[in-house]
């Protein structure tokens, strides 16, 4: 009998991530009276999932690629040749190039686990999804539903995917020192921002750092300009009750943005 290979990752609830890393969800509403929900799936294969319920619900799955206490079991996840049987020739070969096993694991989650998403919301097979990049680079599915849009992260041990009817960014990255934080800050955070960084206990700035990066990766992706805009421009609340303060033109106007990150 051929050997299986292990599932190609666990995933965790949104209560675990939180404690175990950094993540953010952004999404542009129509209107500054939107209160998107978000739908955690607990299921990386998507079983549970058979539309998205309406237009203002975000569907995300997040997922652990290393050994991480109380991720949720699954026995029927697909295995790690099954996910990369789900990549085009594009994503295999991007794939192969990864020298550390973990950064190749997390890229695998992300891509496989994109397409069983949207592969779920479309009623299509993963394997025969295609994607092209907008002009900034962002992934976008061929022949997707009007207005679906979808965003991946992943980071060492780490990925998250997630998908709307409405501009969507997510980023996550795992709980670290950054010993570099204070000259990084100069070039990601706005000067208001750097204060309340330099003024919060330094036992919790590396945190705090993270909070701020991935809140405006996130809006930045949703937004699908990326890093063409300075981070130091966006001005972001990374407390309790995350939002966007002020944004350039080119992101419209702050108060439509919502974002979902752990308390």
């Amino acid at each position: 009998m051929k050997e299986e290979t292990p599932p190609f990752a666990s995933s965790i609830s949104i209560g675990l991530a939180g404690r175990t890393f950094a993540w953010s969800i952004a999404v542009k509403c129509a209107t500054s009276h939107n209160q998107p929900r978000v739908r955690s799936l607990r299921d990386p294969h998507l079983r549970e999932l058979t539309a998205l319920r309406n237009a203002n619900e975000i569907v995300s799955w997040m997922g652990a690629t290393g050994n991480t206490r109380d991720a949720l079991p699954d026995r029927q996840t697909p295995s790690i040749n099954h996910a990369r049987s789900l990549l085009d020739a594009e994503e295999a070969d991007r794939l192969r190039r990864f020298i550390h096993t973990e950064d190749r694991m997390s890229y695998l989650a992300a891509h496989a686990g994109s397409r069983l998403l949207l592969g779920a919301i479309t009623k299509r097979k993963a394997e025969t999804l295609r994607f092209e990049r907008s002009e900034f680079g962002k992934p976008v599915l061929v022949d997707a539903p009007a207005d679906l849009d979808f965003s991946m992260s992943h980071a060492r041990g780490a990925v998250a995917v997630a998908a709307a009817y409405m501009p969507i960014g997510v980023d996550i990255e795992p709980l670290r020192d950054v010993s570099d934080r204070n000259e990084i800050s100069e070039i990601v955070l706005a000067s208001e921002e750097r204060r309340i960084l330099a003024n919060t206990p330094e036992a919790r700035q590396s945190e705090l750092f993270l909070r701020y990066w991935t809140i405006k990766e996130s809006v930045l992706k949703a937004a699908g300009v990326g890093f063409t805009l300075s981070p130091n421009t966006l001005i972001v609340d990374a407390g309790s009750s995350p939002a966007v303060l002020s944004a350039p033109a080119e992101l419209g106007p702050p108060e439509q943005w919502r974002v979902i990150a752990p308390a």
